[in-house]
């Protein structure tokens, strides 16, 4: 006798609205604004989160800042990294051999830049002007350009502040967990979910990609999701989040003109167009089975999605999906950045790549022994290194600066919005994440009373691998997909599948 096994069930109540406004309609053109506007909202928004622990006296503006006088002053900190190559912050300037993305097509996926050195060094900057910040107390390394901060300190005679604390945001306020009447955060039923409900959260499937194998893997998934390898487990999936990567890098055509070559008088043929459209025909298929199978599915568009440049990212359009929005109320075209409640969390996220961007400029100090030049024997000095943070690190810091991408616009393009920042975080989520990392870290954060899971979802191509969180207790467990040759030994708490 057959038993019937019910799918679990989460509320799902999208918050994304502020991340679709922009650009603005047609009529309204967003560049009409230039991007200083952009810090300025910023400034505007978080200065006054910025001074609730402050101490002493409170300038109203950088410019009245007093020589050997005990200050405190808000700004936007601008970081110099000599570092960086002139070409990085020229990215609009040059459409050579670029895809409609702006992304080279001969980028390699793999290499990746820091530039921070013991060169950097960082001013604070509002409307009225900027002063250079020093000290011991400021850990210049683990800022960029465009975070908002309060600092105390001193400016001297060489009109260098010398600072004694840095003050970040205060933390927005958290949604308390929403419960059915009369129950408790330890109920095993509410309103809100139903069954031992779990949300699946993938990226970088890399659809259209010319790895066979990744393929394979993204088949076992979707056995996994449906039911097909164990229905129990199967069914806890109550929502799938795809944060981006859902398409591979595009390939150019041979016959392809340069982008802004409009007088070349190529076309494509028939096989360049179908070639150029394998990604997304191969997501929307992908997408569509999830749906076939009864799971809903939130996607979060990325860097190689047929989607606008700069952030925020807007939504696939339909017509790019038929087959999978064919199933009615079953798959949601989400924003990039990504922001929704599910089973009573507020979930927050990204493609992941205002991570990778922010990971170019900051780093970790670490101490090093090294062997003292000269000297024969054993005796080692300390010395300070810098060493590249990881991504999990970056995400908290961007959790502390109370912002999910603070690099825009300086390296991370953004629209050049007027009157509010819709990075600046509003709410503090329950679940933080990021897209396409190299590899799966968590970690529960506890900051003023409030706790937040941060995630940072490895890419599917390169792990076989998925997050797999429970919305109960928000503990997450690894779910590893591939051939037994090449499935890695799982850490405690993983789950492989082979």
């Amino acid at each position: 006798m057959s038993t019937t096994i019910k799918r679990s069930f989460a509320s799902h109540d999208p918050d994304w609205e502020r991340f679709t406004l922009f650009p603005p309609t047609l009529t309204q053109q967003p560049y009409n604004n230039q991007y200083n506007t952009c810090y300025n909202a910023r400034l505007s928004m978080l200065r006054q989160r910025c001074l609730v622990s402050a101490k002493n006296k409170v300038v109203p503006r950088i410019i009245e800042l007093m020589e050997n006088v005990p200050s405190t002053a808000v700004g936007t900190v601008v970081k110099s990294t000599p570092g960086r190559p002139v070409s990085d912050t020229a990215y609009h300037s040059s459409y050579e051999g670029l895809s409609y993305l702006g992304i080279p097509f001969t980028q390699d996926d793999d290499v990746f830049l820091n530039y921070c050195g013991e060169g950097d060094s960082v001013v604070l900057e509002d409307e009225s002007g900027r002063v250079e910040l020093s000290g011991d107390d400021i850990d210049l390394h683990s800022l960029a350009t465009g975070v908002v901060v309060a600092v105390e300190g001193t400016v001297g005679a060489t009109g260098v502040m010398m600072v004694t604390k840095v003050h970040f945001p205060t933390m927005a306020p958290q949604d308390e967990i929403l419960l059915g009447k009369g129950e408790s955060s330890s109920s095993s039923t509410s309103s809100n979910i139903a069954g031992d409900a779990h949300v699946l959260l993938m990226s970088g499937l890399d659809c259209g990609g010319p790895d066979a194998s990744v393929s394979l893997k993204r088949e076992m998934l979707l056995d996994y999701i449906t039911g097909r390898f164990e229905a129990k487990e199967g069914s806890n999936v109550a929502r799938v989040i795809v944060a981006g990567g859902g398409c591979t890098r595009p390939i150019k055509p041979e016959n392809a003109s340069l982008f802004g070559n409009w007088n070349s008088g190529k076309k494509l043929d028939s096989q360049d167009k179908t070639n150029m459209t394998l990604p997304i025909r191969e997501l929307d298929l992908f997408l569509g089975e999830m749906c076939a199978g009864g799971v809903p599915v939130d996607y979060i568009p990325g860097l190689h999605d047929p989607t606008n440049a700069n952030w925020p990212q807007k939504p696939l359009h339909a017509c790019l999906l038929p087959h999978s929005v064919s199933f009615v109320n079953m798959l949601s075209r989400s924003p990039n950045p990504y922001q929704a409640s599910i089973g009573g969390k507020c979930f927050l996220g990204s493609d992941g790549y205002n991570i990778t961007d922010l990971l170019r400029f900051i780093s970790k100090k670490k101490n090093k022994k090294m062997q003292k030049e000269g000297d024969d024997t054993e005796s080692q000095e300390d010395e300070i290194v810098l060493e590249q943070a990881t991504a999990l690190e970056a995400l908290e810091l961007t959790l502390m600066f109370n912002h999910m991408a603070p690099t825009g616009p300086d390296s991370l393009p953004t629209f050049p919005f007027k009157d509010k920042d819709p990075f600046v975080m509003e709410n503090t989520p329950h679940v933080y994440f990021a897209g396409n990392c190299d590899s799966f870290e968590t970690k529960l954060v506890e900051r003023q009373g409030m706790k937040t899971r941060l995630i940072c979802i490895p890419s599917f191509s390169k792990t076989g691998q998925a997050v797999l969180l429970n919305l109960k207790s928000l503990d997450c467990i690894v779910l590893e997909f591939g051939d037994v040759q090449d499935t890695a030994t799982a850490t405690n708490g993983d789950t492989e599948m082979e």
